[in-house]
């Protein structure tokens, strides 16, 4: 029989699990928007950025190009966004954001806000250290 480690303890999966969690909680508060909490993420990063490159923007979000690519198609489709191909070189394709996206948005945010204050809730005195932590972890990325 293998000695295995206490999965309980690893940082990885409890991470993954949580991230889960907190994917659902912000999908279940913007759900009558129609966004989901990647695409509010990317949105308002578009709004932020104006003619950001999709990698830039995969880069930007520590995300999977295709993740990006495959979520930027979807508010294409809902006319949330424009995608046009740079002048120079038609592969690279420069991302901004329409005023259907920008209302989307402004619909969103409150709903982004009201999830982020009951997370905030729930973590009390110990949020800003949640945060240092989650900082001090992203920096292994780098």
């Amino acid at each position: 029989m293998l000695n295995l480690p206490d999965m309980q303890c690893c940082v990885c999966g409890n991470l993954r699990k949580t991230t889960r969690v907190i994917t659902q909680f912000y999908d279940q508060h913007l759900q009558s928007t129609g966004l989901r909490s990647t695409q509010c993420v990317l949105l308002r990063n578009i709004s932020l950025h104006k003619n950001v490159a999709v990698g830039e923007l995969a880069a930007m979000l520590l995300m999977d190009q295709s993740t990006v690519t495959r979520n930027l198609e979807i508010l294409n489709k809902h006319g949330h966004i424009k995608i046009i191909p740079e002048n120079h070189d038609a592969r690279k394709k420069s991302i901004s954001i329409t005023q259907n996206g920008e209302k989307k948005l402004e619909e969103a945010i409150p709903l982004w806000e009201e999830a982020q204050r009951k997370i905030e809730q729930v973590l009390g005195e110990q949020f800003n250290g949640f945060l240092e932590t989650l900082q001090s972890i992203n920096k292994l990325g780098k």
